[in-house]
C-alpha cells in the first residue's frame, strides 16, 4: 500500500504493474508440495494473483477486506425488469437485509453502500463537467477513505439493472458492435424469458446512443455520455486503490466495464483486480478477456451483481490458508564454491567478524605444517686487489 492520492487530478496519477514474477513462483513452489495428485486446481489462479499482489511467493490470507456497492440511477427504462428500483436496494444493504447482506455478514465483510449522484441526461450526455468530476472524486475519495483505514482488499460491485444497462453501452463502444449483442436475455421471477423488460432496456439504450456517437474515446467521454456516475465512481475507486497497490475484487458487468474504464486512466489497474466469478453475462465475457483478468474459480454463477463476492472471498481465503500448510521439502543449504578459502579443513571462512575462538584452534595445526626457519649465512663478496701487473 502506497501514500494517499490526494494530490494533483485523476487523470496525472500513477499505477505501477504487479511484478509477475511472484506468480510464477508461487506456481513453482506449490508444484514443489510434498503431496498427492495436482494440487489446488481453480484456485491456484487465485493464489498466483495473490502472490503477486503481496510480492511473495507464498501469499497470506488478506486481512482486513472492505465491501464497497456503488447505487445510482439511471434514465427511465435502463432498469426495466428490475426487481426493485436501486435507492431500495442499497437501503435494504443498510439495514443488513437481503441475501447479499446476510452472507457477506456471515463472511466477515463489512459493506458500505456509496450512494452516487443521478446520471439522467437526456438528449446528450449523462452527466455534465461538474457532475464528472464529482462522481470520479467520490469514487477516489471512498477508496482513499478505506485504504487509509487499513482495507488491504477492496470488493468492488454496482447495484441495479441501471448500472448493467450502462456496462452494455460501454461494452458496445469498445468492441464496436451492436448493443444487442451484449444485452442477453431476461428472465422473469420463475424463470418465464421477460421479453418486455429486455426490450424496455434496448429501446431506452438506443434512444440514448442516437445523441452520442462520434465522440473520442477517452475515460472522461465514455463516463459522461455511457458508464454514468455509478460505473464513474466505481473507475475512479479501482484505479486509486491501483495507485496505492492495493488489490481488488471485482463482481458483476457493471465492475467489469468500470475495470476497462480504469484502465483507460492507466493501463496497469486491471492487473490488481480479480473477478472469482465470470458470469455468462457477454459484457463480462468480452471485457475480462479484453483487460486481461487472471483466470476465475469456474463457479459460472449467474446472480445479480455482487451476489458472488462473499462466495468468492470465502474460497480465495480457503485457497491462500490451504496453500500455506501445505509440506514443503526441506531447503538444502548450498554447498560452498571450489575456490572459497579453507581454514584448518572445516570449511569456508563465513565472515571476516569469525570466532577468534574458532580459528584459535586451528594455530596448532598450522603450526605443525609450518617449515622451520633456517638462518642463512650471508655472502661475501670479495673483490681482487688492483695491480699495475699483467696477468
Amino acid at each position: 500500500m502506497t501514500q494517499t492520492t490526494d494530490a494533483g487530478p485523476l487523470a496525472e496519477l500513477k499505477a505501477k504493474f504487479p511484478n509477475g514474477v511472484w506468480t510464477t513462483r508461487a506456481n513453482a513452489r506449490l508444484q514443489d508440495a510434498l503431496i498427492e495428485g495436482a494440487g489446488l486446481g481453480r484456485l491456484q489462479a487465485a493464489v498466483g494473483w495473490a502472490a503477486r499482489m503481496q510480492a511473495t511467493d507464498a501469499p497470506e490470507p488478506f486481512t482486513t477486506p472492505r465491501m464497497l456497492l456503488f447505487a445510482g440511477e439511471y434514465p427511465e427504462g435502463w432498469d426495466s425488469g428490475d426487481y426493485a428500483p436501486v435507492a431500495e436496494q442499497a437501503a435494504a444493504l443498510e439495514r443488513g437485509e437481503g441475501p447479499l447482506a446476510e452472507q457477506a455478514a456471515r463472511s466477515g465483510l463489512p459493506v458500505g453502500v456509496v450512494r452516487t449522484g443521478a446520471s439522467e441526461g437526456a438528449e446528450g450526455p449523462l452527466l455534465d463537467e461538474t457532475e464528472l468530476d464529482e462522481a470520479l472524486r467520490l469514487g477516489r475519495d471512498t477508496a482513499n477513505r478505506a485504504i487509509d483505514e487499513g482495507a488491504d482488499l477492496l470488493l468492488i460491485s454496482g447495484l441495479g439493472a441501471g448500472a448493467v444497462t450502462a456496462a452494455v453501452a460501454v461494452c458496445s463502444f469498445i468492441a464496436k458492435d451492436e448493443i444487442t449483442t451484449f444485452q442477453p436475455q431476461l428472465h422473469a421471477p420463475g424463470g418465464s424469458v421477460f421479453d418486455a423488460a429486455w426490450m424496455g432496456r434496448v429501446s431506452a439504450l438506443r434512444d440514448h446512443l442516437a445523441f452520442n456517437r462520434g465522440f473520442k474515446r477517452s475515460p472522461q467521454e465514455l463516463i459522461s455520455r455511457l458508464g454514468g456516475a455509478g460505473l464513474g465512481a466505481m473507475a475512479a475507486a479501482i484505479f486509486t486503490a491501483a495507485t496505492r497497490s492495493t488489490a481488488v475484487l471485482v463482481d458483476g458487468p457493471a465492475a467489469v466495464a468500470a475495470v476497462m474504464l480504469a484502465r483507460d486512466f492507466g493501463l496497469a489497474a486491471p492487473k490488481w483486480c480479480y473477478a472469482p466469478n465470470r458470469s455468462t453475462h457477454p459484457v463480462v465475457v468480452k471485457l475480462a478477456k479484453q483487460a486481461g483478468l487472471a483466470d476465475d474459480l469456474a463457479l459460472e454463477l449467474d446472480l445479480p451483481d455482487g451476489a458472488a463476492l462473499p462466495l468468492g472471498w470465502d474460497l480465495i481465503q480457503a485457497g491462500l490458508r490451504f496453500s500455506q500448510s501445505l509440506p514443503m521439502p526441506a531447503k538444502q543449504e548450498p554447498e560452498p564454491e571450489p575456490n572459497e578459502p579453507v581454514v584448518g579443513g572445516i570449511g569456508p571462512v563465513p565472515t571476516p567478524e569469525a570466532s577468534e575462538d574458532s580459528l584459535a584452534e586451528t594455530e596448532p595445526v598450522a603450526a605443525e605444517t609450518e617449515a622451520p626457519e633456517t638462518e642463512t649465512a650471508p655472502t661475501e663478496t670479495v673483490e681482487p686487489e688492483a695491480t699495475g701487473e699483467k696477468a
